[in-house]
């Protein structure tokens, strides 16, 4: 094998053998199109929002939504980004953009996720 005459994906694989990183990179890692995430922050914060790179910190995010409350019914963290907030839920306005910083977890939000978040009341709107 020539090094002269390797593809970039032949490259890539080799390069993961050694780095210890994948031969191809994750849609959700760093991707033009924003995807629905949920970020965790180390003062507790939780906000659903779309970014369109999820490893990075401080992390930006659009039309993000913090969760103020969730009850057992969530199922915590994990059930917020797989099925969303439930009506018991205490959910912030939309702001359309935010800077967070001290990223702690970075969540890829199911469809039923975001469905649920992007139709959750405002707390203390009602």
């Amino acid at each position: 094998m020539n090094i002269d005459d390797l593809t970039i994906g032949e490259a890539r694989e080799i390069a993961g053998m050694f780095g210890g990183a994948s031969a191809e990179p994750k849609p959700s890692e760093c991707s033009h199109d924003p995807i629905p995430v949920l970020v965790c922050t180390d003062k507790r914060g939780v906000v659903f929002g779309y970014t369109t790179n999820a490893k990075a910190d401080p992390i930006n995010l659009t039309d993000a939504r913090m969760c103020i409350y969730w009850s057992k019914d969530v199922g915590g963290v994990f059930g917020l980004a797989e099925n969303g907030p439930t009506s018991s839920s205490r959910i912030s306005a939309k702001v359309a953009s935010v800077t967070l910083t001290g990223i702690t977890a970075v969540f890829e939000a199911e469809t039923a996720a975001v469905e649920a978040w992007v139709n959750a009341p405002v707390y203390g709107r009602n």
